[in-house]
């Protein structure tokens, strides 16, 4: 089967207010040791096996110039062998590319763009704590398409504070006049420690309206259906046709819990058992948040030769769990009894039986056409109900 690779890039101009990932902004001089250590630990976990998605997420990746991704693309060639049809994606900021800067992205093997938008109104991305206006975005998709790209992403994100309906339709009626081949929609999700939780907390901004979010996304499902794109996960718009499929492939390795590596600080990534580590039970990968703690981690096994640093056991009863809860996201597709059976050899309802009977009966679950089991249409808003029913303790 073939891997995934996602690299982490943390570094950022600026914090976004909302942000609860790994990114650090004021680091940028860190940024060549970074890189070299990703090279490092890419030589270190590579055992030649098959790629064919790779992945650039942070942070804002497009802060790294392109010469620096074409030492690691080729460092990446020289421990795995990727697929001449692989999907190799960078996330950007609108706010920090040019016609230059994309172009010299494409060159060096970039296939696929994905632009942080969020909205397309100047007050919300500034309440979002974004550095670039609307008009950077217009800008950066130009650009991108002049670069040769043909499969471009944009994120927005739905229910900020005091966002109406109207406001949303703005955005994303914006977003669809660019075309994009790709749309990700995302709920505004306030995390604790983030200074749009303290802002909040001290009324300085409302707190996000439940309802208001939850029309939205109706509205979007119904917009994006008229203008032909496939709802094909949760949060995920796609062009498809019989001679194009713009799904997110590195994104469906995970929602099929496929294996991926993870590398770069904060990075994770998912093994079956076997590979170059050796070992008999799925592993995780796990690396060090902080940026110097991963170089230091990253010097020090690679002294020793020891890709085992940065993995741990797991088990098939978290690898079966994870599997049901990142499987049902997929809308259409949803969970494969046989595959389950062919990649676990146990039986899906022996396992999940009753959970799943009691879901089906709520009318949460159901069958889809070809037998696979699935969100019924009513449960789209409160899919997270159906997701712990796979991570708790009660009995099957």
């Amino acid at each position: 089967m073939s891997l995934s690779l996602y690299f982490h890039i943390p570094f950022c101009k600026h914090r976004c207010d909302y942000c609860d990932f790994t990114t650090y902004a004021g680091f940028e001089r860190l940024i060549p040791a970074y890189m070299d250590a990703l090279c490092r630990q890419v030589a270190l976990m590579g055992g030649g096996e098959t790629v064919h998605t790779i992945y650039l997420g942070g942070g804002t990746p497009s802060l790294v110039p392109p010469a620096m991704y074409a030492q690691l693309l080729q460092t990446i060639r020289g421990h795995f062998s990727i697929l001449p049809s692989a999907e190799i994606t960078l996330e950007a900021n609108p706010g920090t590319v040019d016609l230059e800067t994309l172009s010299g992205f494409y060159k060096v093997g970039f296939n696929r763009i994905s632009f942080g938008m969020q909205s397309a109104k100047d007050k919300e991305l500034s309440l979002l704590g974004r550095i670039h206006k609307p008009v950077d975005i217009e800008k950066a998709v130009e650009y991108t398409r002049v670069s040769s790209f043909d499969n471009i992403n944009l994120d927005l994100i739905y229910g900020l504070p005091g966002q109406s309906l109207e406001d949303w339709r703005f955005t994303l009626y914006k977003a669809l006049e660019l075309k994009p081949q790709h749309l990700s929609l995302y709920s505004l999700i306030v995390e604790d420690g983030t200074p749009f939780a303290r802002r909040i907390r001290r009324g300085e901004i409302p707190e996000p309206d439940g309802d208001i979010a939850a029309e939205q996304y109706e509205w979007s499902c119904k917009v994006l259906q008229e203008n032909g794109y496939r709802h094909y996960e949760l949060s995920n718009w796609a062009l498809i046709a019989d001679n194009f499929d713009y799904r997110c492939y590195h994104n469906l390795q995970y929602w099929r819990l496929q294996p991926y590596m993870g590398l770069g600080c904060g990075a994770v990534g998912f093994l079956p058992a076997g590979g170059k580590a050796g070992s008999t039970m799925p592993r995780i990968m796990e690396n060090p948040r902080f940026i110097t703690h991963y170089i230091r981690q990253v010097e020090q096994a690679s002294q020793f030769g020891d890709p085992n640093a940065f993995l741990r056991t797991s088990t098939t009863e978290f690898e079966m769990e994870t599997f049901m809860y990142m499987g049902l996201r997929l809308l259409e597709e949803g969970i494969n009894p046989k595959v389950f059976l062919d990649r676990f050899g146990q039986d899906l309802f022996s396992v999940f039986g009753k959970k799943m009977e009691r879901l089906i009966d709520q009318k949460l679950l159901e069958y889809s056409p070809n037998g696979n089991i699935r969100l019924t249409r009513n449960t789209w808003l409160v899919a997270n109900r159906v997701f712990r029913e796979f991570t708790d303790e009660e009995d099957t």
